[in-house]
């Protein structure tokens, strides 16, 4: 994917996740369910909040491939999507069913890089909110609590901080202030 444009279609939605993040959409719109069906042609679309800072240089999302679905108790289309990677978006255009488009361009981020180093306290309070909560608990099959940079990035894609705060965090530099915010908030 890195260094080449895609165009792909574009989900607006308020949501903020990171490379390896996983979610669960439940899709009953036209469009979306259109959306779907390219999806699997195109290797997958791209998430992209409309809640982005003013102060960012460009309009980002999460390039979310799907990995489950089925159809949901009352008859909605549920997925579950992993994010392969963050996207810069341009171009970004509406076709005669009101579905976006926009090229994407990969975006290297720091919830990428591997680690073994272990963060003690964050990893084990991740690992007790997922035993707690059945939903998270089934869609990551691969935990990976003893990556700091996995870790951190789950703990902002789950705690309730405006969207305004976490976009702060889609910049590659960006690590040591998410860790910090984390830790603030977890250990009170």
């Amino acid at each position: 994917m890195s260094g080449k444009t895609t165009n792909l279609p574009v989900f607006p939605l308020d949501l903020f996740l990171l490379p390896g993040g996983i979610t669960r959409l439940r899709i009953f719109e036209p469009r979306y369910l259109k959306m779907v069906g390219l999806a699997t042609q195109l290797g997958g679309f791209v998430i992209s909040s409309n809640k982005q800072s003013t102060t960012q240089a460009y309009r980002w999302g999460s390039w979310v491939n799907i990995i489950n679905f089925e159809q949901g108790k009352d008859g909605v289309l549920e997925i579950d999507v992993s994010c392969d990677c963050l996207v810069e978006l341009e171009n970004i255009q509406q076709d005669t069913d009101k579905l976006l488009f926009a090229d994407a361009l990969v975006h290297k981020h720091w919830s990428q890089k591997s680690s073994t180093t272990e963060l003690a306290s964050l990893s084990g309070s991740l690992k007790s909110l997922f035993e707690s909560n059945k939903l998270l608990n089934e869609l990551y099959h691969d935990k990976l609590p003893n990556n700091p940079y996995w870790t951190v990035s789950r703990w902002l894609e789950l705690l309730p901080i405006p969207f305004d705060i976490k976009n702060k965090f889609v910049l590659e530099s960006s690590y040591t202030e998410a860790k910090k915010l984390v830790h603030s908030i977890i250990s009170q």
